[in-house]
């Protein structure tokens, strides 16, 4: 069944993929984009990377606090490796890389990967709070009609922040209150048959167990700090390269341009492609030509090459990992550790 589901998402992501080269390459000439790809300086596209990299590292450290709700003495190599395996996973089908990632960092930590899975829905939450801050801001300090360029925008700001908002406030109530615990489980068993209702209600109760790091004020204190340096970070993967191609210099591009940027992006990656393909070239090189006036084959070749070195960066380190993480829990390959995945998340109580 969930072999089914993995191959519904391959072909879903292929098609979405496909739809967005179409949009973004369109009407382009394929010679002025390989001038303007090959024109570019490689060391800082390879530069870009490292903090592409590094800025996964504070991931890591950030989602290694949330953990402790589970386990102190998480390794931080196996909270970066995980991210890494998740990643190059979703580079190829979307989104189950974030189940690999629960399942492999359950696996080698010995933890409940129904917790697991619950710091991980922590760790969005913050991103989407943060996020929707963020959009907030840039649209009250841009001095252009953001909005009228990118209509979606408004759309995407209200959900993330009522969705943040929602959800934080379930989330809350889950890590403090019995009662709603007991709500929670009285609604499970009511709806679901008996035998199935008590998986169910194991299953949720360990996936709430990470939630009472929210009545930590230390505690969240270091995952915001954690979180800024990860919007950072974001940041300078998106100003750096700009000194990679011509028009960084020329138009006299800033960290604020790069700031709204990411902002614009940050849209692509929840639609359903692999790695982003597509969908990040449309997002980012119209950002760059409305945002920064950017010409569009230089803003293609832009988004094609950041995107291209990211790709096979986060491929080859998530490739790396992987066969380590296969070694360490006795699996033949990355392959077998998702059917192991599969056949576990399937029977799990």
């Amino acid at each position: 069944m969930k072999s089914h589901r993995n191959l519904f998402r391959t072909l879903l992501g292929l098609l979405v993929a496909a739809l967005f080269v179409f949009f973004a390459f369109r009407g382009i000439s394929f010679k002025s984009l390989l001038h303007d790809a090959l024109g570019a300086n490689y060391y800082i596209l390879v530069a870009t990377v490292l903090v592409v990299l590094f800025s996964h590292v504070l991931r890591a450290l950030r989602w290694r606090i949330i953990l402790q709700e589970l386990k102190h003495d998480i390794s931080i190599v196996d909270t970066w490796g995980s991210i890494m395996v998740g990643y190059m996973i979703n580079n190829f089908v979307p989104r189950l890389g974030e189940v690999m990632r629960a399942y492999t960092t359950g696996k080698l930590e010995e933890v409940s990967i129904s917790g697991v899975l619950g710091t991980i829905v922590l760790e969005r939450l913050f991103d989407m709070v943060s996020a929707g801050f963020l959009f907030g801001l840039a649209l009250f300090i841009y001095a252009g009609n953001l909005l009228k360029s990118f209509p979606f925008l408004r759309t995407a700001g209200v959900i993330l922040i009522v969705g943040s908002l929602m959800g934080g406030s379930v989330l809350y109530l889950a890590s403090v209150s019995e009662k709603f615990k007991k709500k929670l489980t009285r609604t499970l068993e009511a709806v679901l048959p008996a035998r199935i209702a008590a998986k169910a209600e194991s299953m949720v109760l360990s996936f709430l167990e990470s939630f009472r790091l929210l009545r930590s004020g230390r505690r969240l204190s270091i995952i915001l700090f954690y979180t800024a340096l990860i919007w950072i970070a974001y940041v300078f993967t998106m100003y750096i390269p700009f000194f990679a191609f011509p028009f960084g210099a020329a138009l006299h591009l800033t960290f604020y341009d790069a700031f709204l940027l990411i902002l614009v992006t940050t849209i692509a990656w929840i639609v359903p492609s692999p790695g982003g393909v597509g969908v990040y070239q449309f997002f980012v090189s119209q950002a760059l030509v409305v945002i920064s006036h950017v010409p569009r084959p230089e803003a293609l070749a832009y988004a094609t090459l950041t995107n291209l070195f990211g790709y096979i960066a986060i491929t080859i380190v998530g490739a790396i990992f992987s066969l380590v993480f296969t070694r360490r829990l006795k699996i033949k390959s990355i392959r077998k550790l998702i059917k192991e995945e599969e056949t576990e998340t399937e029977v799990q109580p």
